[in-house]
Parts: C-alpha cells; structure tokens; sequence
C-alpha cells in the first residue's frame, strides 16, 4: 500500500471530504484522485515511464503536490527541488525536470515546462479517478520518494525512500500521531522529509491538508479554515509571530502546534504559547532517520536543550570519540537507529562511511541520554566554536541574539582563521530600533567570552527546507569577506 492507494480509498468512501485547501482553492478526495490520475496521464505521455526519476521544480505548492503524487501513480520515482529551484546533488538519474519557468542552472536531462492553470484544468476535467492496472509501483522495495539532506554541513546529500519504508513510516504516524479532528497546516516544502511526511500522514489519515507558505498565507489560511494542527520550523513560526504582533489576532480553532527542523528559542516558545497555543510540542528527527524524539512545551521549558523522549522503535545511543558506547548520563555523540532509516547516501561511499557506522546513523549532534529515555542535546559537532579549548554552541549564541530589540533574525558561526582561535561572529537581520553597539554591550555583560566580536548586518540568513541556519555557508562568505 502507498499514498495512491489511501488517496484512491478515501475517494470512494468519503469522496467529499474536503482533502487539500491551497492558497488558489481547494479540492475533496474525489477531486484530488482524478487530478492526480490525469496529470500521470500527461506524465507518461511526455515520457515518463515506470521506474524513471522526476526533478519536480514547480513553486506553486498544490501543482507541485499533485505532480509528486502523479509521478508515484505513474510509476515513478520523484525528488522535489527546494524553493530557490537550484541543482540537485549528484549521485541520481532524472529522466525529466518538471519546471514552471526558467532554471537557474543547465540540467543535464529533459526539461518539460510545467503550465500550471491549463495541466490542472484539464486534469481535473477528467472524470476518471481510477489509474490503469499496469500503472503505479509493482514493488513495494522500489524506490518512490528521493531527499536531500539538510545541507547544514556543506552539500546536501540524495537519499531514496523505498514504497515499504514510507509505508512504514505512515503507520508509525498512526500510532504515535494524534488524528487531527480538523485541518492540518503545513508550512514546510516537500523537499524535505518533515515536509512529505506530514503530507503523507495527513492525507493517509483522509484528513484535511491546508498548505500554506508565507506568513501571510499563513494568517489568512488559520482565519478562514478553523486550522487544528500548526506545523512549522522555528524560523516560520517566527514569521507568523512577527506579522501579528500588536494585532488583535487570536486562532479560537488552533489545538496544537508542532514545531521541526531546528532547535526552537526560548523566547519564541514562549511568545508562541502566550499569543498562538499553549500547546506545542517539538519534534527532532533527520533526514536519514526520519522521526526520533518529541518534546511537550513543559519540558521544553525546563531543558531548552531537550531534542525529546525518544519514540518507541527507535534506538539512540552515545559513543565517545572512538565509537564506544557510553552510559546514560555521559555526553558523547548521538548515533540512532530506526525501523525507517536509509543505509546510504546516493553516489557517495565517502560521506556514507562517515553518516552511516555498523547500523548505526551518524547525525553529527553531541548529547546525553537518560535512564528515562530523555535525548538532551549539546550543539553539532561541526559547528561548535573553539575558543582554545571552551566549545561555545552558537545555537545558544542565537539564542540570547534573537531576544534583544531590534533583532529580526540572527545566527552565530565561527570565523576560522589558519594557525589561531576561532573567533565569534554574528549575522543579524536587523529591524526597527537595531543598535548594533547596544547589542554587543548587552552580549558582553550577559555571555562573557561566549559574545560575538564582530555583528555583521545582512539583508537575510540563509536558510534550508527546514530552517536550519546554513552556518558553514555564513562562515565561508562573511569571514572572507569582512575584515576583521
């Protein structure tokens, strides 16, 4: 069974059921199965054949979803770009790009241009829901959905999802999951595992999906529709929070709120509780993995460090620099293992030898466990700043950043400098009232050594899918090119 197959159900059984609410409209399952049938109709016809790879690069959110589920009904096996359209890492075959204008870089496969008002029109005009016998994957092993990793650690890397894998992954959904009584929310690309994920077990529950992108469409999308379940990245919810403050705004209908992809601020778990929900839980998983731990507010509260208890099935270890285990309670590197995990990177043995150990995934995060299962975590190990032997986690950094007036955005990284110490440096976005000398005063008297030497102001913080804060890619531009 894979999403075609829950999508195809729930159109006969509850073919009004409004299925997914999008910033142009809206459409119910039985709509969503003929869409979806007649777009595979034109994918083949354009010469997409069972077993081949579709690069979707489509910006409008739904025209990108149903092409994704087209090519799984098709037969094929699709990647998402994320949305600054760029190239995707090495290491796959694409036998066609799906785009809906012009690509920043020169793809080596076949480009179909993507016209989104007529392909959804005509697709939907079909009255046949149901896909031809021979249509659709065969082998439940083959692969359906490809990902890249989060890139925080240089080039992204592709990895395949198997059909059972994601299955598999849909199931653990049901069981650990609460089934939403209303709509759900997802302001998260596809490009990402979260993003498909929450699509996936939204739709798998035959539940209604609202897919909403900027903080504006976010606003109007929880006004209008009685959104239950909110699930964002920290930066996201950030932008929701920065659009409505000093409004009467409040979301009668919002029950909880999810919040993945990165570490969450104190502060913004505190002013999302007091004005959004007091609801929220944090999620920690990766890209390899898939979901390992889940945090309530309370306890976020209490260890803003926590990643979460970790999820039943799943084993978290960690190891001391050598690779041995170490007991509970001793700060090590996390290594993770679950039922839904890949063995690899795609065209990458190196990378592999070094993500992937003896079973185990390798996410590059330093931590503790729990006697209680407890997974607290201490920064990554590639980020964290050496002043001659004090390791700072910018992460924290950002944290105390990010609180101060005038700061709209904010990310901490290491200028490294051949033969000497690191030195710490802040990228901020700044926003009305910003005093730079103010806020480096404030920096010194509250972190000590920990305070950035240098602010450098910057139109906006790179960002990936997920909203993780591209620090190696800050370091490599802003520490060469700013004098010290």
């Amino acid at each position: 069974m894979n999403l075609i197959d829950a999508i195809r159900h729930h159109a006969r059984i509850r073919p009004y059921d409004v299925a997914v609410i999008h910033p142009a409209g809206a459409v119910n399952y039985l709509q969503l199965a003929g869409t979806v049938t007649g777009l595979a109709a034109r994918l083949r016809a354009e010469g997409l054949a069972s077993g081949m790879t579709a690069a979707v690069l489509v910006g409008d959110p739904f025209m990108h979803l149903a092409l994704v589920l087209a090519a799984m009904a098709a037969g094929a096996a699709s990647v998402s770009g994320h949305p600054n359209h760029g190239p995707f890492p090495p290491g796959l075959e694409i036998g066609a790009v799906l785009a809906d204008g012009p690509l920043t870089f020169a793809p080596a496969s076949r480009v179909v241009q993507v016209d989104t008002a007529r392909w959804i029109g005509e697709a939907a005009a079909s009255e046949d829901a149901l896909l031809p016998a021979a249509w659709g994957f065969q082998d439940g092993r083959a692969m359906h959905r490809y990902f890249s990793s989060s890139g925080t650690t240089g080039t992204p890397k592709l990895m395949g999802y198997a059909g059972n894998v994601l299955e598999t992954m849909a199931m653990r959904s049901v069981a650990t999951e609460p089934i939403s009584q209303g709509p759900t929310l997802s302001a998260m690309w596809l490009s990402s595992i979260g993003g498909f994920g929450i699509v996936q077990s939204t739709l798998w529950h035959g539940a209604t999906l609202v897919q909403a992108m900027s903080p504006q469409e976010m606003l109007r999308a929880m006004s209008l529709y009685g959104v239950r379940t909110l699930r964002v990245s920290p930066h996201q919810l950030q932008g929701l929070l920065d659009l409505i403050r000093g409004r009467p705004v409040r979301f009668a209908s919002l029950e909880r709120i999810e919040i993945g992809g990165a570490a969450i601020p104190a502060s913004l778990l505190l002013t999302a509780r007091a004005i959004l929900c007091p609801n929220i839980t944090g999620v920690y998983g990766s890209t390899e993995a898939g979901l390992v731990a889940q945090a309530p507010a309370a306890l976020l509260h209490a260890h803003p460090d926590a990643a979460g208890y970790v999820m039943p099935g799943v084993d978290v270890r960690i190891v001391d620099d050598d690779g041995a285990p170490l007991g509970f309670d001793a700060e090590g590197r996390v290594q993770i293992r679950t039922p839904t995990m890949v063995e690899g990177y795609l065209g990458d043995a190196a990378a592999t030898a070094t993500g992937f150990r003896d079973g185990w995934f390798v996410p590059g995060d330093l931590g503790l466990l729990r006697a209680d299962g407890l997974l607290l975590l201490r920064g990554r190990a590639d980020e964290l700043i050496n002043l001659g032997g004090v390791k700072i986690n910018p992460a924290l950094v950002d944290e105390f950043l990010l609180a101060q007036p005038g700061v709209r955005d904010a990310a901490t990284f290491a200028r490294r400098r051949a033969g000497m110490l690191d030195d710490i440096w802040a990228a901020v976005v700044p926003g009305p009232g910003f005093d730079e000398a103010a806020l480096l005063a404030a920096a010194r008297a509250r972190l000590n050594v920990r305070a950035p030497s240098r602010v450098v102001q910057v139109a906006d913080i790179p960002r990936n899918a997920m909203g993780k804060a591209l620090r190696q890619q800050l370091s490599g531009a802003l520490g060469q090119n700013h004098a010290a």
